[in-house]
């Protein structure tokens, strides 16, 4: 690979210039701008290839990867992403091109929604490491975790299955049809950050965060930061992926609950609000789907049933 000096001009070749960047990528271990008044949301995410790199992914999709874990963060805030910079390890025996591979992905990922890769840090390491940070500005209104109150109702944006599957088949072997497996490693390999939902949601969410770790712990974070439960009524599994699980006996709550890095947006609204809030984003083309409502009590229910803890924990020995 080619010496630190080298590379940075490597970036400086690839990445575009951000016209409110006042100082330039790359020449002075900084990155400045003005900025005009308001609330800002500030998100660090870090990407370890042993736990985040899947088998059959590109280095190009990783480093557009985390881009959407940060981008997807500042969503579920309702703020708009500004800027994104990089502090990237490296093994020193990666090729120059793998490195720029990695670079494509993370400029892909920040142009896909109208930013750039600002600066950042270069370093060697035992492991490929991608360490993000993300700005965005709040549009409407700052939506945090701790909101909602009993009454409200709960709504996703997506349908969840599709990581779940995907999960299954690239690590331990589950055979597919064709179509569904596509559908299912697209999932896992592009994912999108919903900011422009997020955006139309802040103006009616009591609370919002985003599916990254699966549907169970989203709505496990949002009942431990508002105090009150979160009983599902209606699972919002994809279509296919229902047909899918009930021809092999698998319970639906499974892939329902249990998938991780869906980057849906889960979000309470007001039931007073919410048909003016379902109109809003049907006119825009999207489907919010009602799933249940925050209750008295704690946790996360199903049909008034406590469902099983789960899902992804960096930290967790085994994740199911």
């Amino acid at each position: 690979m080619r010496g630190e000096e080298e590379l940075i001009d490597l970036i400086r070749e690839i990445v575009g210039r951000d016209e409110e960047e006042l100082l330039g990528i790359g020449r002075d271990d900084a990155s400045a701008r003005k900025l005009d008044k308001g609330v800002y949301v500030f998100n660090v995410d870090s990407l370890a290839e042993s736990s985040d790199m899947l088998p059959g992914m590109s280095l190009s999709d990783f480093g557009r990867k985390a881009v959407i874990f940060s981008y997807s963060d500042l969503a579920a805030k309702g703020a708009r992403p500004l800027f994104f910079m990089a502090s990237l390890t490296l093994q020193r025996w990666r090729s120059t091109r793998d490195f720029e591979e990695i670079i494509r992905g993370v400029e892909e990922g920040a142009r896909e929604y109208n930013t750039h890769l600002v600066g950042g840090d270069l370093g060697s390491g035992d492991e490929l490491n991608i360490a993000g940070f993300a700005v965005g500005k709040v549009v409407n209104k700052l939506v945090s975790r701790s909101g909602s109150k009993p009454g409200d109702l709960i709504y996703v944006i997506g349908k969840f299955g599709l990581t779940w599957l995907a999960f299954k088949h690239l690590l331990e072997g589950m055979e597919l049809p064709k179509r569904l497996a596509s559908r299912a490693l697209r999932s896992v390999y592009r994912p999108i950050a919903r900011v422009r939902e997020g955006l139309l949601i802040s103006s009616y969410a009591t609370s919002c965060v985003d599916s990254s770790d699966g549907l169970y712990r989203s709505l496990k974070e949002l009942s431990k930061s508002s105090g009150h439960g979160f009983n599902v009524e209606r699972l919002p599994i994809d279509e296919e992926v229902l047909k899918f699980v009930e021809r092999k006996g698998i319970d639906p709550m499974e892939p329902t609950f249990y998938g991780g890095e869906e980057f849906h947006l889960v979000f309470t609204v007001s039931e007073d609000v919410a048909p003016a809030m379902e109109a809003d984003l049907r006119r825009e083309g999207l489907s919010p789907i009602a799933i249940g409502r925050v209750v008295e009590g704690k946790g996360v229910l199903y049909k008034g049933e406590e469902v099983p803890a789960g899902g992804w924990n960096h930290f967790s020995q085994s994740n199911s």
